[in-house]
């Protein structure tokens, strides 16, 4: 596949379908920095789990990553709030500095949010906005793709008004999931996404933006 950089990051201790704890976490430091000419980034996909934007592992921990990812999820301990107070939850975790990457915001039928409200807080602090290309690869052709499909649309218009980059993420659960971005091939087009503004295409980019070395 020719790939350069790997990120690895399972869902944080509080999710219910998780297979990891703290102490997972803490220990991915000791992979090595690059496996077979690889770049691999030791990260977790974390929880918010109460009203102050707090997640699911301790700052020590979030120290000793080289990137934090984070959402609402079910099966956590946060509870939906309606989108007025789950925006300004996620707004929290955004300002919190603790957070590089906020995952799926488009897919917020369980937890809405105000897309346009996120795209713009997240630009003005650096925190990169996902898109999860095995979530789009299942639900593209349910009846609650429109939806879906107009949010991806916000966000993209958000992210390039802002002069900023996203980040496309397999959401790989097994090898023959790596770097397939075939769903996003289908609407590419018509989210209005081109290449100069997916940061996986400018390693080095990303690299400052973590502010971590290669």
């Amino acid at each position: 596949m020719k790939m350069k950089v790997i990120g690895i990051s399972d869902h944080g201790p509080s999710d219910d379908s998780t297979t990891a704890n703290e102490v997972y976490f803490m220990t991915l430091e000791r992979i090595p920095k690059k496996i077979n000419g690889i770049r691999v980034l030791k990260g977790i996909e974390a929880n918010i789990i109460d009203d102050k934007g707090n997640l699911d592992i301790s700052d020590k921990t979030v120290n000793r990553l080289e990137y934090v990812m984070a959402n609402f999820h079910e099966g956590s301990t946060y509870e939906d709030g309606g989108i007025k107070k789950n925006t300004e939850v996620m707004i929290k975790t955004i300002r919190s500095g603790k957070i590089n990457v906020n995952t799926h915001p488009f897919h917020n039928h369980k937890f809405e949010i105000d897309i346009e409200k996120i795209t713009k807080e997240a630009c003005k602090n650096d925190v990169l906005l996902e898109l999860d290309l095995q979530y789009i690869k299942k639900h593209i052709n349910e009846r609650n793709s429109l939806d879906h499909l107009e949010n991806i649309k916000k966000m993209v218009k958000g992210v390039k008004r802002c002069g900023k980059k996203l980040i496309v993420n397999s959401d790989a659960h097994n090898i023959w999931e790596l770097a397939d971005d075939t769903p996003l091939k289908k609407i590419k087009k018509e989210i209005g996404l081109n290449d100069e503004m997916v940061i996986n295409n400018y390693p080095k980019e990303l690299f400052k933006l973590l502010k971590i070395d290669e």
